[in-house]
């Protein structure tokens, strides 16, 4: 069977691996191997026909969509605004136009290949049959969940076909591709894509994809992306890897988005990938590389080899020789600000640091990383804390040296793992001593009691072998710890060791692989493979095994290009409960790096089958028989119950808009809008956890409450192809799903609150004889089944079994219900998702540990050990909300009234001060959907409150006793109630939905007394309400934490406000009553003096007139007789002028 890998080439002479040779095939055995395989279930190969198709998927961004051999990488992480003008031109649609749509950076380009067929053929005639892929995105809880809602959601889509660009002579449609959204969403930066069929077509498996945000690339001119972290290299030299021991790969497990994997020897690089090496690049660091040696630092030489790699969720560490870096990515996801390193900085810069040690799991919001000293810290450990990108590291032990606490000499700490649940140190210490030689101890350190001594190795009669302890490793969630070295223990309770014996001694352990679900992979010194399942005594060789050579030449019979002559291995890891190697291959003189499968099922298959065969002549011929060492013959998990309710995965649903084109091929406009869509969906889901719950408990109602009334108009539009730009939106086809059902196979996690159960039952058909008689008391038998049920669970003192068999003597089966229930005794109360216990359950049928497989059309897969890990505490998507909508229907029925304020809020309705306020809360599932009131008792706390929504402020503890405690005796108390139920210490009122109502007081020294008004209306007050049932409500782990506004108005004014407001507004109305009364009385003799005053004064202007105008006349009489005088004598004058001259004339 043949996965997917990426490669990449170099050239390089014929050479054969130093080190540990793969074995050639020893022909006979061989052939007896392939001739019981041959022999095997005919099923093998059928499977294997199923396999040859193969899901493709990339990024493209918006520019790149519908261009051939077009691929980006994930690296910008803001939302877009380029699709809100295609919003723009819907005018009849069920969208809201005032709301400015965005859209995700990237799509999701979907393929499928089939061996030896035409990629492009293939995708056409999928296409015209039917197939459509659906994507299911899941996206990865964020490690801060102090800042980041803790929830576990999916979304599922619909692609969309869209042609590639380019002409076609000869057909409509030369290529195609399916395209879907890459959603992003804030406090994510790891998601898995799983591309399944519609269930249409032709039969394309289920495949799971790692598309995570790489953080440590940006954006060069030419929108090149380019590492921050160092510079790419091209070539993979053949040295890099030949004759190279394998390194373990560190990392967060579900928490890393990017993988780093150093080793490379003499070169400061690094492998990196964030597809979880599909594909992966060569890095060279821009470290400085310096090395400096001293009496306290003993190193002996200089190399430029990166030694230990860790990624977490947002940081990169390294170690070069003494010198340990981190580098911060840009995850603004995250960190909502650009909080990356630009450089890589080096930390513990005085420190000789000779190991890191990685920290799998987060706990309590961070991430953690140990650094272990040499040289002048010889004892000490580094414990680094990362904490929403920062990094921070304390010296421990704090008060004295692990060699000071143990009393010897000379010590040092060659291994450190966390145990995050009981928040302690396990420490492997090698002592030198000078008369018994070198020793081994674990010491346990309490972070919060000290130092605490746990065992010693060597004393102990496991074997007469000398015992040389390396490293430890330890899980979670079965509290299994195992201790290796050349030599496997392992523990349940961190003090009782259980030797394995299949381990041979003569061999050496390098590192252990967990893969944390109940499996485990063992690399030593020669490279060599070896497997263990958890809960068993018995380890498996893998490699090189039998069953190895009979895999490799079926291989090599297919021709497989995953496998070579020449090989090493790099590194081996788990990915979704299956184990990986990460192989460079030599065949033809040309080297690439692969990722493979390590196919462990049927590697002891084949193995089973090599060793269990038997010849037996009958007749004239040979027969061939297999003995079969499973206890059964068919197993099937039964009566499963709906998971989400158990798993909290929350999941929507979007499909594409319908386009109006006869192809049925959308556009780019199209595929704008479906990513608006998708966009405005998630945007929904992150704003529905708001205090005040809505008539309907489901995100999507606000979208299409006032628009559900018309679908039929949009669709009588839609189907005459009159929507507008050729579009339409189906608002069925943006919705959540409440009601998953069970998919045959226990669910990925388990989560139970206090007293909650689960409930399944396991069908198994016995092989042989199933049944024994065994006699009771008198002549009574009753039957008793050969097959046996164990179940092993980590804490049984917090979680209970209880199983019970059903025969099923007609169909020569047994029929097991278990039952698991929380035993209400390991957790107190916390916040939703916060905290969580780890723990898990085991199921073992006795005797299947390998040797029961089922074939899958994914392959064999093994049978009668399931291992599901289980969280104990507050269930994730479960929270408290003010049902606002009940609380103003039952405070009008009791009240008789309901006042709201002036001006109206329909977002935050008001109450009326002197009206008895009874308020009533909702505890919604956010996953399961369900709503329902809360019957619980709870505490009410006023925590601030202001006069407007901008003067709003938080009160110190002080005042907050002050403000709601009945024992307050400083007349603070804001409310008070009738109930006489308080809390343990009476500081507080026990509340419920039983109550007798809130009566609001707001005394003479609280924050809402005297409230000045702002306008002629009564003064209103915004309080500041914490609701919290934390230890008064016994019925649930979850501490139900709602913080909410409460708007109150009509607030009384206080005695001496409201005397002298009425002081000022009776001296104002007397005022004006007297001036009216003066007014009124004042009138007929104003009157009469304004009459008399204008009387006079009309005589006195009557007057003047008569003054004046008398004057003029005289002026104008005098001024007449002058003219005329004048006049007269000027006549004269003529006249007697006239004469002289007629006198004159006759002389």
């Amino acid at each position: 069977m043949e996965t997917d890998g990426s490669s990449r080439v170099a050239r390089c002479p014929a050479m054969f691996l130093a080190g540990p040779a793969w074995p050639r095939l020893r022909v006979l055995r061989a052939l007896w191997a392939l001739l019981a395989v041959l022999w095997a279930p005919w099923r093998l190969l059928a499977m294997h026909e199923i396999h040859t198709c193969n899901w493709q998927v990339v990024l493209n961004q918006f520019t790149t969509v519908g261009k051939e051999g077009e691929s980006d990488r994930f690296s910008d992480q803001e939302p877009l605004d380029t699709v809100d003008s295609m919003f723009s031109q819907l005018v009849d649609a069920p969208i809201n136009r005032d709301e400015k749509y965005l859209g995700f950076p990237y799509y999701l380009k979907i393929n499928y290949t089939c061996k030896g067929k035409s990629s492009e053929a293939l995708v056409r005639k999928g296409h015209l049959t039917g197939l459509k892929p659906v994507v299911l995105v899941t996206f990865q809880s964020p490690v801060n969940f102090h800042h980041w809602k803790i929830e576990q959601l999916q979304i599922q889509m619909e692609a969309a076909p869209f042609p590639n660009k380019g002409g076609c002579a000869t057909e409509e449609v030369c290529a195609m591709s399916w395209y879907t959204p890459m959603p992003v969403k804030n406090g994510s930066v790891l998601m898995r894509v799983d591309v399944s069929s519609n269930g249409l077509g032709p039969f394309v498996p289920k495949q799971r994809f790692q598309v995570n945000i790489n953080g440590f690339l940006q954006r060069q001119q030419g929108d090149t992306p380019q590492f921050t972290v160092g510079n790419e290299l091209f070539h993979l030299i053949p040295r890099y890897f030949v004759n190279v021991p394998s390194r373990p790969l560190w990392y967060t497990v579900d928490q890393s988005p990017v993988l780093i994997l150093g080793g490379i020897p003499e070169e400061k690089s690094i492998l990196l990938t964030d597809t979880s090496f599909k594909d992966f690049f060569l890095v060279e660091l821009s470290i400085d590389s310096c090395w400096v040696g001293s009496f306290y630092c003993p190193h002996p030489n200089f190399t430029a080899t990166i030694y230990d790699a860790i990624a977490t969720e947002s940081i990169l560490f390294i170690r070069q020789n003494q010198l340990v870096y981190y580098f911060t990515g840009t995850y603004i996801t995250l960190h909502e600000s650009n909080r990356g390193s630009g450089s890589w900085v080096r930390v513990l810069a005085k420190e000789c640091i000779k190991k890191l040690c990685p920290v799998h799991f987060h706990s309590n919001g961070s991430e953690y990383i140990m650094a272990l000293t040499t040289g002048k810290n010889e004892g000490y450990v580094h414990f680094g804390t990362i904490t929403d990108g920062r990094v921070s590291f304390e010296l421990l032990p704090r008060k004295q040296s692990v060699c000071q606490g143990i009393q010897v000499v000379n010590c040092s700490i060659t291994w450190a793992i966390y145990m995050e649940d009981h928040h302690r140190l396990l420490l492997l210490v090698e002592i030198e001593d000078p008369a018994a030689g070198k020793r081994f101890q674990v010491v346990s350190y309490d972070l919060a009691r000290g130092l605490e001594f746990l065992m010693i190795l060597g004393t102990e009669s496991y074997t007469n072998f000398p015992m040389v302890p390396k490293g430890m490793s330890y899980n979670p969630y079965n509290h299994m710890l195992f201790i290796w070295g050349n030599f496997l223990l392992q523990s349940y309770d961190n003090e009782n060791f259980i030797y394995l014996l299949d381990f041979p001694k003569e061999l050496s352990i390098k590192y252990l692989v967990n893969s944390f679900r109940g499996e485990m992979a063992i690399v030593t010194e020669t490279e060599e493979i070896w497997y263990l399942l958890e809960g068993s005594h018995r380890v498996y060789k893998l490699f090189p095994s039998e069953g190895w050579e009979v895999y490799v030449s079926l291989q090599r019979m297919h021709q497989s290009s995953l496998h070579a002559p020449n090989e090493t291995m790099v590194t081996l890891f788990y990915e979704d409960s299956k184990l990986y190697q990460l192989v460079y291959l030599i065949n033809d003189q040309q080297g690439r790096l692969v990722k493979r499968l390590v196919p462990v099922e049927q590697l002891l298959m084949y193995q089973q089958l090599g060793n269990r065969y038997i010849l037996e002549r009958q007749g004239g011929h040979l027969t061939l028989s297999f003995s079969n060492l499973c206890p059964f013959t068919v197993m099937r998990l039964r009566d499963l119950p709906n998971p989400q309710i158990y798993t909290r995965q929350e999941r929507y649903r979007a499909r594409p808009p319908r386009v109006l084109e006869a192809s049925g091929f959308h556009t780019r406009n199209s595929l704008a809008v479906y990513q608006g869509l998708v966009y405005y969906l998630l945007w929904l889901h992150s704003k529905y956890y708001k205090p005040y719950a809505d008539p309907v408990h489901d995100p999507t109602w606000r979208w299409w409450k006032n628009k559900k009334q018309d679908h039929h108009y949009y669709f009588y539009l839609a189907s005459n192809w009159q929507s507008a730009g050729n579009v339409h939106i189906d608002m069925a086809s943006y919705e959540k799903i409440y009601d998953l059902k069970a998919e045959h196979e226990l669910p990925e996690r388990i989560f139970l609150d206090k007293g909650a159960s689960y409930r399944f039952s396991i069908f198994l058909s016995v092989r042989g004889h199933s049944f024994k008689s065994e006699a009771q008391s008198g002549f009574s038998f009753y039957l008793r089944s050969r097959l046996d049920l164990g179940l092993v669970l980590a804490h049984p003192h917090c979680i209970e079994a209880v199983v019970w068999q059903e025969l099923l003597i007609n169909r020569n089966s047994v029929l097991f219900w278990v039952t698991l229930s929380d035993k209400k005794a390991c957790f107190d109360q916390g916040i939703s998702g916060h905290h969580l216990m780890k723990t898990s359950m085991l199921i073992k049928v006795v005797g299947s540990a390998g040797h029961c497989f089922q074939n899958t059309y994914q392959g064999p897969r093994m049978q009668g050990n399931l291992m599901v890990p289980m969280f104990i505490g507050c269930p994730p998507g479960k929270r408290l909300a003010f049902d606002i909508t009940y609380t103003l229907q039952y405070n009008r029925q009791q009240n008789k009234h309901y006042f709201d304020c002036v001006h109206v809020d329909r977002e935050m309705p008001c109450f009326l001060f002197r009206d008895i306020f009874y308020p009533f809360f909702l505890i919604q599932d956010l996953v399961t959907g369900d709503s329902g009131s809360f019957q619980g008792s709870y505490v009410l706390k006023v925590v601030g409150g202001g006069p407007t929504l901008d003067t709003i402020k938080e009160y110190s503890e002080e005042d907050i006793y002050r403000y709601n405690s009945p024992l307050d005796k400083t007349d603070s108390l804001i409310w008070t109630t009738r109930n006489a139920t308080t809390t343990e210490d009476p500081a507080f009122n026990i509340l419920s939905h039983q109550s007798l109502g809130i009566e609001w007081l707001c005394l003479e020294n609280s924050p809402c007394h005297d409230t000045i008004p702002h306008s002629i209306f009564a003064p209103e007050f915004f309080f500041k309400v914490l609701v919290s049932n934390r230890g008064v409500d016994k019925s649930t782990y979850c501490d139900y934490q709602l913080t909410f506004l409460l708007h109150i108005h009509g607030l009384p004014l206080s005695a001496t406000r409201a005397l002298f407001i009425l002081v000022v507004s009776a001296s104002i109305f007397l005022g004006l009553v007297v001036l009216y009364l003066i007014f009124c009385l004042l009138l007929p003799v104003m009157m009469k003096a304004c009459n008399i005053l204008r009387w006079k004064i009309n005589n006195l202007i009557a007057s003047e007139s008569y003054y004046s105008s008398t004057s003029s006349s005289m002026i104008f009489s005098s001024a007449s007789r002058t003219r005329s005088r004048i006049g007269s004598r000027i006549s004269s004058r003529i006249i007697s002028k006239m004469a002289e001259e007629k006198t004159a004339k006759p002389e």
